[in-house]
């Protein structure tokens, strides 16, 4: 027994000593110098092997062994829950959701129990004021809740509402209001957290505040709602009662112009970020829509092996959280990859960054 205890402490050290050291790495960031840096690439994720362990997590699984890796096969979405220091994946090639948990040092996914409504086709995720798990199932035309331990506590039909394409879900946390985007009837339909109809905004058109095919949602802090139109290739701005305010952007290939939007988001500074999934890239604009910055650009990771931080091939889902950390799903590379987004208070926090 001695001899047992001698060799696992012993294997401890030296998996403690085997510990990676601290090295100078270089920085990616946008844009580059000598412009002042506003966006720096963090870190990317492509399975559970990516999360970086501790003395104590790597010793136990050089002991027990590491579970085989759940790569992506077909991400579509992402969400951060940074005070879980935490983000969730919604993989339509795998049928789930798959959980990133940063503090915990391990993956795993939302389970649904026997006898609740399956997993077909997971896109959206959001979550409310109370930490609850809002997933959007698209086949069902439902949305599942999972309470803040990941547990599963209910689920609510969007046939009712007459929506039966959900493209997109988004949760207004001040107001306790769900947003849902519908191909179908090209409308975004608001219903309070139990999926209890309140209004409706849009309808199908090209006119101001109508939608050819509504494909992603954000809020910016004035609590107006930016829905992303994939067909008229613009962003439409609308007050937080449906009003339409102003709307931006055009098809096309100059800087600032997309070609097949793909996602939304809006930084602390009310910038907005807009996925183009045919051009590989991101396009930033402040709130009134003018043009900051274009990032990004097409790169085949899985092909070649190299990181390529910034390299896209088809980039589909973004997500911005409190602490403006950009994460974005890069499908085709089957990764997620995570940026910082410098604001000014970042910058007066970080003055020697």
């Amino acid at each position: 027994m001695y001899q047992l205890y001698a060799l696992i402490i012993a294997a401890f050290f030296c998996v403690s000593c085997s510990a990676p050291q601290n090295v100078v790495k270089e920085r990616y960031v946008w844009p580059p110098p000598p412009d002042v840096a506003r966006i720096e690439w963090l870190k990317t994720y492509s399975s559970q092997l990516d999360i970086e362990k501790n003395a104590s997590r790597r010793f136990w699984d050089s002991v027990a062994g590491e579970d085989p890796p759940r790569s992506f096969k077909k991400p579509v979405e992402v969400k951060s829950i940074p005070e879980l220091n935490k983000f969730l994946v919604s993989d339509i090639g795998r049928l789930s959701v798959i959980v990133f948990d940063l503090a915990g040092l391990e993956q795993r996914i939302l389970e649904v129990p026997v006898g609740g409504p399956p997993l077909y086709m997971p896109l959206s995720i959001a979550v409310d004021s109370d930490g609850f798990i809002y997933v959007l199932e698209r086949r069902a035309s439902a949305v599942l809740v999972f309470d803040k331990a990941e547990k599963y506590q209910r689920a609510f039909s969007l046939k009712l509402l007459s929506v039966t394409s959900p493209t997109a879900m988004l949760i207004d946390k001040k107001n306790s209001l769900l947003f849902v985007s519908d191909a179908a009837t090209r409308k975004i339909v608001v219903t309070d957290l139990k999926g209890v109809f309140i209004r409706s905004i849009g309808g199908a058109g090209e006119a101001e505040g109508e939608f050819s095919l509504p494909i992603a949602m954000a809020l910016n802090s004035k609590g107006h709602l930016l829905v992303a139109d994939a067909f008229s290739a613009r962003i439409q701005i609308f007050d937080d009662t449906g009003r339409f305010l102003s709307r931006f952007g055009k098809r096309g290939d100059s800087p600032g112009d997309f070609q097949l939007i793909k996602s939304i988001a809006v930084d602390s500074s009310d910038n907005i970020y807009v996925v183009d999934g045919r051009a590989h890239n991101i396009t930033i604009f402040n709130a009134q829509g003018e043009l900051l910055l274009v990032m990004g650009g097409f790169y085949a990771a899985t092909e070649t092996g190299k990181l390529a931080p910034g390299g896209f091939s088809l980039p589909v889902g973004i997500d911005i959280d409190t602490s403006d950390k950009i994460y974005v799903v890069d499908q085709m590379n089957a990764r997620v990859q995570i940026f910082q987004y410098f604001s000014e208070e970042y910058l007066r926090r970080n003055q020697n960054h």
